[in-house]
């Protein structure tokens, strides 16, 4: 039921033009926020300035505000593009985001006191700061994976294209929910008709690229990164 709601939505965005995850719109607020809030706490101890320590309180107060809208369209996005699939960095990115959350939670309740030095509220506010790196880090791990050479110019529109919608499941040519059928010289790879065929209707988890979300000039793209230089990448270097 959620998931069919879920489905909806982004077909309702897909038809307006917006065929992106929802996630990054939103993510980047909290981010932003406890990134200010460690800045403005740093000043304030540095420069001795109650106002920039008020200023580092009204972040973390926005920050948390902003978490709940980014981890509920984390979550539809983890649904719709993930099939809710249990990658490692979207453990790592849920394990961060609730210790995030529990230290904005013990930042508001510090600051709320008088008593409470600086100092302490710098601490948390700098371990807020480094999960929010860490989120990052996992995030740019669901999208840009490592290569281990760089990609010919003729095959660069494929790999945004993998890199947009394959490499979290299928990372250099493998694949994290099933690793004993890696895309790379998968039997769907034999022929560019076969694989569009695959894309349009493929096997579960793997959701569904419709002509809207993936056209067939973008499918031969995508075809033609895989097995020209993705495989390529794969082979040991002589």
């Amino acid at each position: 039921m959620i998931d069919a709601w879920i489905d909806s939505l982004y077909r309702f965005l897909s038809n307006v033009g917006y065929a992106h995850p929802l996630h990054p719109a939103f993510v980047h607020m909290p981010i932003g926020l406890v990134m200010g809030a460690f800045v403005f706490a740093w000043a304030a101890l540095l420069f001795k300035k109650k106002a920039l320590a008020q200023s580092a309180r009204y972040c973390a107060i926005l920050a948390l505000l902003f978490w709940f809208p980014a981890m509920l369209f984390g979550f539809m996005d983890w649904r719709h593009f993930f099939n809710g699939a249990w990658l490692f960095s979207i453990d790592m990115k849920l394990v961060l985001a609730g210790i995030l959350l529990v230290l904005q939670v013990i930042g508001l309740f510090l600051g709320s006191k008088e008593r409470v030095g600086a100092r302490s509220l710098l601490v948390v506010y700098s371990l807020c700061f480094f999960m929010v790196v860490g989120l990052g880090f996992f995030g740019a791990q669901l999208v840009y994976p490592s290569r281990a050479q760089a990609t010919p110019e003729q095959y660069k529109a494929g790999e945004r294209i993998f890199l947009a919608n394959c490499s979290a499941c299928h990372p250099q040519g493998g694949n994290v929910i099933k690793p004993d059928k890696p895309l790379i010289n998968s039997p769907k790879l034999k022929d560019l008709k076969t694989f569009i065929k695959w894309v349009r209707n493929p096997d579960p988890p793997m959701p569904v690229y419709s002509p809207s979300k993936v056209s067939d000039q973008e499918a031969g793209e995508l075809y033609q990164y895989v097995v020209h230089a993705l495989e390529r990448q794969k082979q040991p270097a002589p």
